[in-house]
């Protein structure tokens, strides 16, 4: 689905995320030693994303799934992207087979400061997690010199996927713990005499154990993620004044509790909380006011608010609803893929420098297929904001 309204292009800043689903040059393999494009793959790969880029015109990207940054490089640049960004390197497991991809970032516009964003070891103890905590991919900070805006700072995020990762090794000295039996042929009832650690799983009740445990524990590190995330782009908000843009694959919804964190409001504080924290003598307006310079909201949020509520075919709840989904599993979509916006963007607010005029979700790919065309592209569909300066 893309909605859109009528607005004029000369002047506006676009700004994209994308999925690149497994970008890595051949010979080199991702994940497995089978994993390899043939080299027409790999160029309908590379052709997909040059002919999107040359279409869409977006000024900035902010990339996922890199394991080749330097054929990235030269299509983004051909495309008039010439600044770009990155913060890390997969990570090699063997030979030419390499694992972990990292995120990047393409600009029109000059990029003046390229950071990653690490974890404060003080909150991340506060939390109790361990000490050797570290987001999943490396956060990508970088800072651009935006026209008529100046600097700001662009996010790029790629946070654990649902994925379980969690294994349960047997002991060495209980070598067949885990076994198949046929449902019917499993006792009635367990010996409640036998330490829980003893006994013997079947195969499928590991299995489910496993995802189960493995599912809660990558929630829980996505949450840390975003949390902490949250504190990094606040510390930094609190000294540069600089607006903020985040985007990436979220790996969830942003109405999930695990990523609250990133779009948390003042009106969810509790009046003690206020209290305690020395800002109980402020007005409501005061608070908001405050609070509004920290808060982000997702982008799809406010096109609905500044260019749908008044109009005519405006319906604020049936977009929302029918928004279109990013990644399919299976027959289910889900949005996972974000663009985040600090107060400058928001017309709402007294101060903003610009508001959403356009917001794209670009999933002819994944809801109309072309084979010839589309069949090496992405398994995510990228969003588009467009942005106009307010006069």
């Amino acid at each position: 689905m893309t909605t859109t309204v009528p607005h004029t292009r000369v002047g506006n800043i676009k700004i994209a995320s994308i999925n690149l689903f497994n970008f890595i040059e051949p010979p080199l393999a991702y994940y497995d030693f089978e994993n390899i494009y043939s080299h027409g793959q790999w160029q309908k790969k590379c052709q997909w994303l040059s002919e999107f880029l040359g279409h869409r015109q977006p000024d900035i990207v902010g990339f996922q799934e890199v394991f080749s940054p330097e054929p990235l490089k030269r299509i983004v640049s051909e495309q008039g992207l010439v600044h770009f960004a990155i913060v890390d390197a997969p990570t090699l497991i063997s030979d030419y087979i390499y694992r972990s991809p990292v995120v990047a970032l393409a600009s029109r516009y000059p990029i003046v400061e390229i950071s990653s964003v690490e974890p404060d070891a003080r909150l991340v103890a506060a939390m109790g997690l361990s000490s050797e905590f570290a987001f999943s991919r490396k956060v990508l900070r970088a800072t651009i010199e935006v026209p008529q805006i100046g600097l700001c700072d662009h996010y790029v995020v790629h946070f654990k996927s649902k994925r379980a990762g969690l294994a349960i090794e047997p002991k060495l000295s209980e070598p067949k713990l885990f076994e198949h039996q046929p449902f019917e042929n499993q006792p009635l009832a367990l010996d409640n005499s036998a330490p829980a650690a003893s006994i013997k799983l079947h195969s499928e009740t590991q299995l489910l154990t496993e995802q189960a445990l493995g599912r809660w524990a990558s929630t829980m590190q996505r949450g840390a993620e975003a949390a902490l995330l949250f504190n990094g782009i606040l510390v930094r908000r609190q000294a540069s004044k600089h607006p903020v843009i985040v985007m990436g694959d979220f790996n969830d919804s942003l109405t999930m509790g695990a990523l609250d964190a990133l779009t948390i409001q003042g009106e969810s504080l509790h009046s003690n909380d206020i209290k305690a924290a020395g800002l109980g003598h402020l007005s409501d307006v005061a608070l908001a006011a405050v609070f509004a310079q920290y808060q982000l909201k997702d982008a799809y949020e406010l096109f609905m608010e500044a260019n749908l509520r008044d109009s005519l075919t405006g319906n604020t709840a049936y977009h929302r609803e029918h928004r279109a989904a990013t990644h399919y599993y299976g027959p289910k979509g889900s949005v996972l893929d974000y663009i985040l916006l600090s107060s400058e963007f928001d017309a709402s607010h007294g101060r903003s420098l610009a508001q959403v005029v356009d917001y794209q979700t670009c999933d002819r790919h994944l809801v109309r297929p072309e084979y010839e065309r589309d069949a090496y592209s992405t398994d995510h569909a990228p969003v588009i904001v467009e942005l106009a300066l307010r006069s």
